[in-house]
């Protein structure tokens, strides 16, 4: 379009000025560029913000102070637009601190009117523009300066266009009544994004936790627990300190030796010379773990009596809460959250359910919808 003209925010002054003016407007839209391939957290490359016929570029990597727009961020009072925002916001609050106030995300709003589910931005700025963007500049450096021209344009482009959309999904969302929806599933998505995980817990994140013995699952909660916090102190992918299924090898094989971990497959010896002593502390640390302190398991459902009969009712019980809605059954429940309410239901204690997000389909809207009936349907097991 030819008004998407752009200007480059080169001061503090100038950012201060640019967020009073959104709080006048009581909103704009947002995205940001990073580079996340060799680091635990995201390194902020770019902002990208737009008001109504305004839309600026705000570098990170000058020396400007973004207090004002941390502070705009956090203030309830203004809107904040963002597309599939989810990463945009882990960043935000990593980099500010504060928590992210009354979101919306464009991407659940079309999924909510049936626009499109899960939509990519390129597919709805063609569904409402007939534009078709280039997304060729996606995976570009952006932590490298100077920016091309082709990169501003691109990173131009993801605002305005969200900036242009937004009030028309407005419009849409209050004739139909869904605003509520929309704002309610955009603070669930805060919320996850800006939780920490506590590192005794990050156990219960690796897919095959389930193959562990209960010796060897105490070895698994302190590797995973030594892993997070290693990745987090020195800024690194948890794979690039030891991939999933290495840790789980280690675990399971309750190895308390070099020789021995240096026969585990995905341990290169510069991982051994850097990590080995700590590895292996940690997992004398899981083989001196009294019983009655180990975590409880998290067997594989598949296995579980009555698993695959109760899954399809629960199944069919989503799609019935979805239809009754006019949304997608992937919106309200996937294979992944029904799975979250079995494990909630049959494997966690008392005491694990205080420290563990509830389950999203026994949540907020979901759970008004569905706690009920699931619950009743996976009555604890003897």
């Amino acid at each position: 379009m030819s008004d998407m003209n752009y200007r480059f925010l080169n001061a503090t002054g100038e950012l201060v000025a640019f967020c009073d003016q959104a709080r006048e407007s009581g909103w704009l839209a947002l995205d940001t560029e990073f580079v996340r391939e060799r680091t635990y957290f995201a390194q902020l490359g770019l902002v990208q913000l737009a008001i109504p016929e305004q839309n600026v570029l705000l570098d990170p990597l000058q020396e400007i102070d973004m207090s004002s727009l941390w502070q705009l961020l956090a203030d309830p009072e203004v809107v904040k637009v963002v597309h599939a925002g989810g990463e945009d916001l882990e960043l935000l609050h990593q980099q500010s601190g504060l928590l992210p106030q009354n979101v919306f995300d464009s991407q659940i709003a079309c999924t909510v009117l049936g626009i499109g589910d899960a939509m990519g931005y390129a597919a709805m700025v063609l569904h409402f523009f007939d534009v078709e963007l280039d997304k060729s500049q996606s995976r570009t450096n952006w932590l490298a300066r100077p920016l091309t021209p082709e990169q501003e344009f691109y990173a131009v482009a993801d605002a305005y266009y969200l900036a242009k959309i937004y009030p028309q999904l407005m419009q849409q969302l209050t004739d139909r009544d869904r605003l509520s929806l929309v704002a309610d599933e955009c603070a669930l998505q805060i919320a996850k994004r800006t939780r920490e995980l506590p590192l005794d817990l990050a156990w219960r994140d690796l897919g095959n936790a389930w193959q562990v013995s209960d010796q060897q699952r105490a070895c698994l909660q302190e590797l995973a627990s030594w892993r997070l916090q290693t990745a987090r102190k020195k800024d690194k992918p948890l794979g690039f300190i030891v991939k999933d299924a290495a840790l789980i090898e280690i675990a399971r094989g309750e190895i308390t030796d070099l020789h021995a971990l240096s026969q585990v497959a995905d341990m290169h010896p510069q991982t051994i010379r850097r990590y080995g002593e700590a590895i292996i502390a940690a997992v004398k640390l899981g083989l001196e773990r009294p019983v009655d302190e180990i975590p409880p398991a998290m067997p594989r459902l598949d296995f579980e009596a009555g698993y695959k009969a109760l899954f399809k009712k629960a199944k069919q019980l989503v799609k019935d809460k979805a239809d009754e809605l006019e949304v997608s059954a992937s919106f309200v429940g996937s294979r992944k959250q029904i799975n979250e309410v079995f494990h909630w239901c049959w494997f966690v204690d008392d005491e694990l359910k205080r420290r563990l997000p509830v389950p999203d389909l026994l949540a907020g809207w979901r759970g008004a919808l569905l706690k009920s009936e699931l619950e009743t349907l996976l009555q604890p097991r003897a």
